[in-house]
């Protein structure tokens, strides 16, 4: 076209093309060079927690591969001591995977306790029954199918777990809020603290695992419309948040004369 149209800086131009699409390719591949370093350098971050994990809670077998939609190691180890330290009795976690091993792995160090783990997917809810079976977890860890369902939050209407997933389960001591996965649809978990609040136990703990954009924009309405859940950020690989209700002035009160 640059011949037909200017012929006598047609070389000129198509050098300067040329040069320009290089210039884009090299910026093009730089990106992903970069990126691909902060994933390496996270990965070989994660080897400490990893140990110090295996330190803490042998298994009878290894645990599933910790990467991709699958808890970091630095995630469950802030579990394994989350769980040492709270000493709960009823665990509820959204998805199942080898977040549900780990946990049932801590309770059974602790000596008592259990976790139902709500799955949407029945065929990784049946992987992982299978591998609390295989794991000898059977006495601390469940699955429950909990298809994804039309819920109502605050007059808006929303997708989430099956309610009838959560019968029986009152006063729980920790919930692990890790789906459902985006991939699903958007603001899929906004529905889960909402949920989860009046079941909750007075000493409840709430802990959001992966923080991206979309789950900020939630920790935010939450902050709005929960205002009595404290948001604690922990900077790992992925992100999380612990959340805790705020002690009212007269249980305060009541803790400082105790």
């Amino acid at each position: 076209m640059a011949y037909l149209i200017a012929p006598g800086v047609a070389p000129i131009l198509a050098i300067a093309a040329a040069t320009s699409a290089l210039g884009f390719e090299l910026t093009r591949v730089r990106a992903t060079l970069l990126r691909r370093l902060d994933d390496l350098d996270g990965d070989a971050a994660q080897i400490q927690p990893l140990l110090e994990l295996r330190a803490r809670l042998p298994t009878r077998h290894p645990l599933p591969a910790m990467r991709e939609f699958a808890i970091a190691p630095d995630f469950a180890l802030l579990l394994t001591e989350l769980i040492a330290t709270e000493q709960p009795e009823l665990v509820v976690e959204t998805g199942s995977g080898v977040s549900t091993l780990v946990i049932g792995y801590a309770l059974e160090k602790l000596g008592r306790g259990r976790v139902v783990a709500l799955e949407h997917d029945p065929v990784y809810a049946a992987k992982t029954r299978a591998d609390i079976a295989r794991h000898g977890l059977a006495a601390f860890a469940s699955v429950v199918d909990a298809p994804l369902e039309p819920i109502t939050i605050g007059g808006e209407r929303h997708r989430w777990y099956a309610l009838r997933a959560l019968d029986g389960l009152d006063q729980i001591d920790l919930v692990l809020d890790g789906g459902p996965p985006r991939y699903l649809g958007p603001m899929l978990r906004y529905a889960s603290l909402p949920t989860f609040a009046p079941r909750m136990s007075p000493r409840g703990v709430f802990v959001v695992d992966v923080i991206a954009r979309e789950e900020r924009t939630i920790l935010a309405r939450w902050k709005t419309q929960l205002p009595a859940f404290d948001q604690h950020v922990v900077p790992n690989k992925k992100g999380a948040v612990i959340l805790r209700r705020e002690p009212t002035p007269q249980r305060l009160s009541s803790a400082l004369t105790a």
